[in-house]
């Protein structure tokens, strides 16, 4: 059992979204160290491209950004690309969002920990 999950985690691709490139590398870091695949891209834009190209088992994108909000990426890939995947929101104001849309939201900045246990509830 443990080996099956951890083949999951293995396979697992994750997008990261975010146009600070300190918090971008920071969680590239974690998530790799963690044993998950990790694209980065540094603005909406970059990241509705990269979106296009390759299937990814989760998107995590930072909400505020000045091209593309992590709120029009999630429309994007919910509405045109009719995607499942789960999209995790990350806002260092959350209370101000409408949790509703996003799969999960994580309040920056955010522990590893909790990143990780959150990550973990949509791959399996």
């Amino acid at each position: 059992m443990f080996l099956s999950f951890c083949n999951a985690i293995s396979s697992s691709t994750i997008l990261v979204i975010d146009d600070e490139l300190p918090v971008l590398n920071m969680l590239k870091l974690i998530l790799t160290r963690n044993g998950f695949m990790v694209d980065t891209a540094e603005s909406g834009e970059e990241g509705i491209k990269k979106i296009d190209l390759k299937n990814y088992n989760l998107i995590l994108t930072d909400i505020m950004m000045p091209d593309i909000s992590g709120d029009q990426i999630l429309e994007y890939i919910k509405g045109k690309k009719k995607s499942l995947i789960p999209v995790i929101g990350m806002s260092g104001t959350p209370w101000l969002l409408d949790q509703k849309k996003f799969d999960a939201i994580l309040s920056k900045p955010c522990s590893m920990k909790e990143t990780l246990t959150v990550i973990n509830q949509f791959i399996t």
